[in-house]
């Protein structure tokens, strides 16, 4: 899926093979990152708020990452864990597959309400920020009503159930310093990358967000170049979605 046709105008600039081996093991790295920092708060080597310095960095990596996979492998060409997406949100999740499915309904009916995203994009700010907060609930139900249920959801769904069944009761209250700031980030991450890139005002749509150099300096050193390219050229990335994010600069330009 990452080659490029080379009479495509900007093949230069797309994602590569290498670009998907890269970003599988960066989205592996932070998610397993994201459990060990938990296990060693559980050993009393760091106090528990530590949770909320990591979770925004290490979540907000992990899904920009995953994102720029989802342009460039289908369920059958990742790993069984990325597969699989254990990162614990919710008793209820879906997998790459899904997720897979579901951002190419995003880029093919973006900002409609074909838009397999268009509940987190429609209504008043708050709705928008509420909706991003309880996406990974509403992505599993949205998906059962539209889609159904077959063996390979039954069967991924149940494991991840079993868990976060596992983690939660293994780590008793404990497991709220690991569940509430990585669901607080990624809600937020939500919120950010649906509802801020496409809605201005009452109008819908893909734009750009440019930041101040400052701004775009401390995004960088927190999250990577990679997710502030993604971010601040939105509206690039939806017109020409086989572009690596590191590339979209360019192609502004030309």
């Amino acid at each position: 899926m990452a080659n490029a046709n080379p009479a495509d105008t900007f093949a230069e600039h797309y994602a590569t093979d290498a670009d998907a081996r890269r970003l599988t093991w960066q989205s592996l790295i932070y998610n397993g990152l994201i459990y060990v920092h938990f296990g060693i708060v559980l050993a009393g080597v760091l106090p528990p708020w530590t949770m909320l310095l990591s979770a925004p960095i290490l979540v907000v990596r992990w899904m920009l990452a995953l994102h720029e996979l989802l342009h460039l492998r289908s369920e059958k060409e990742v790993d069984p864990i990325t597969r699989l997406l254990p990162l614990m949100l919710t008793p209820l999740s879906l997998g790459y597959r899904e997720f897979l499915d579901i951002h190419r309904r995003h880029h093919l009916f973006m900002a409609t309400p074909q838009d397999s995203e268009y509940y987190q994009l429609r209504g008043s700010k708050l709705a928008g920020l509420l909706n991003a907060m309880t996406a990974p609930e509403q992505a599993w139900f949205r998906w059962l009503r539209h889609k159904g249920m077959d063996f390979a959801l039954l069967r991924d769904t149940l494991l991840r159930l079993a868990l976060f069944a596992g983690m939660a009761g293994l780590t008793g209250w404990a497991f709220l310093w690991y569940w509430i700031p990585v669901r607080l980030a990624y809600g937020s991450s939500y919120f950010s990358f649906f509802y801020c890139l496409h809605r201005r005002g009452t109008e819908y749509g893909v734009y750009a967000l440019p930041m101040p150099a400052a701004a775009e300096k401390l995004f960088a050193l927190l999250f990577g170049r990679e997710a502030l390219l993604a971010t601040c050229n939105h509206d690039l990335h939806h017109q020409h979605p086989r572009v690596a994010a590191l590339q979209l600069t360019q192609i502004r330009s030309q």
